[in-house]
């Protein structure tokens, strides 16, 4: 029984030791995380220099650790307002680094500092440089392209959209070096690009067919998608138009198309019937050929409905609902006369048609 307590007695002595060294170990770490004398407690914002805009992509993943450590110094000497360090730093990294996520964020440092030196032409050409660095279809590409573009028509610093005559920047006044007035001028190309895209209806509205309209629709589709890349909050009007027109067409076609079909449908139906010996390779090829396009058109109602929300945008509108709705009763149509243009089991040989 003794040498039970005695046992007992160690474990909780040990229990206690460990108990107090935790809490020795807690009190040193809270001086560390208070605010030390004469330094300011870290914050979520920058105490100054360039202000990074809110909406910028995110960086890419840098794999090499070093390179990474490079860029984070890079860029607070970019954020500092040091252009000409950042530039030549950003340069150097460019002819060392390995890691393409670190490449990608030394031209895109590059192509801020020479925006915020002022240097339009370096700047423009940094941004087109830095837009290769990604896929067409991605909104980095619209973004980065979009700046390069605003560059181009700026010479001096005021964004002046195509076919306007150049103005001089008021003394002092706000330039493109202003993050603020960047987005500004994003939002205009952006609303400039829609209003374009109505350019685009003609074309849909001449389509014979829903697949034709829908190819013609399609284009209309990226360049909503380089819209909204531009700038989310951009007016949807283009990309609304182009896609109303697109739905109307289709429903037009639908009904003449669906009632046709369904004519020839009840026309074939009694060869149709299993054995009855009554069909013909004419009647065959028909049915095949029916049932070949009822896919087509139920495919191009798919690829109709998954665009409409590339190209709803921000904010309201009244027809999305419609438009979704008919699509979707139309396609359920031509899937269902698909089904039913088959031709009887009997006429078929051993080797098919």
């Amino acid at each position: 029984m003794r040498k039970v307590n005695l046992r007992q007695g160690r474990d909780t002595m040990n229990r206690t030791a460990i108990v107090l060294m935790i809490l020795a170990a807690v009190a040193l770490a809270v001086p560390c995380a208070a605010e030390m004398p004469g330094k300011k407690a870290a914050t979520g914002a920058p105490t100054g220099g360039v202000t990074i805009l809110p909406s910028a992509p995110a960086p890419p993943a840098i794999g090499n650790i070093e390179e990474g450590q490079k860029v984070a110094e890079i860029q607070a000497v970019l954020a500092a307002g040091e252009f000409d360090k950042a530039i030549e730093a950003a340069n150097t990294l460019l002819k060392t680094a390995r890691d393409d996520g670190a490449k990608t964020e030394a031209i895109r440092i590059l192509a801020e500092a020479y925006r915020k030196k002022g240097d339009w032409r370096q700047a423009a050409t940094a941004y087109q440089r830095l837009r290769e660095r990604f896929d067409k279809s991605t909104d980095d590409w619209a973004k980065y392209d979009g700046i390069a573009e605003i560059l181009r028509a700026s010479p001096t610093g005021v964004y002046q959209p195509s076919g306007t005559a150049a103005k001089a920047p008021v003394a002092a006044g706000p330039t493109l070096a202003d993050d603020n007035v960047l987005a500004e001028a994003l939002t205009r190309l952006a609303a400039a690009r829609g209003a374009r895209m109505k350019v685009r209806v003609a074309t849909i509205t001449r389509g014979t067919t829903p697949q034709q309209v829908v190819a013609a629709f399609l284009p209309a589709v990226d360049d909503a998608r380089q819209v909204f890349g531009l700038s989310p909050d951009a007016p949807a009007d283009g990309p609304h138009e182009v896609c109303t027109a697109t739905g109307n067409r289709l429903q037009a076609l639908g009904t003449q198309i669906i009632l046709s079909l369904k004519a020839k449908l009840d026309k074939l139906q009694p060869k149709m019937t299993p054995y009855s010996g009554s069909i013909t390779n004419q009647d065959k090829t028909e049915i095949r050929n029916a049932q070949t396009a009822c896919k087509e058109m139920a495919e191009a109602e798919s690829k109709f409905q998954q665009a409409l929300m590339t190209m709803a945008g921000k904010g309201a509108w009244a027809d999305l609902t419609r438009l979704r709705k008919e699509s979707s009763e139309r396609k359920a149509s031509y899937e269902q006369l698909s089904n039913e243009f088959v031709a009887p089991l009997s006429s078929y040989g051993y080797y098919g048609w």
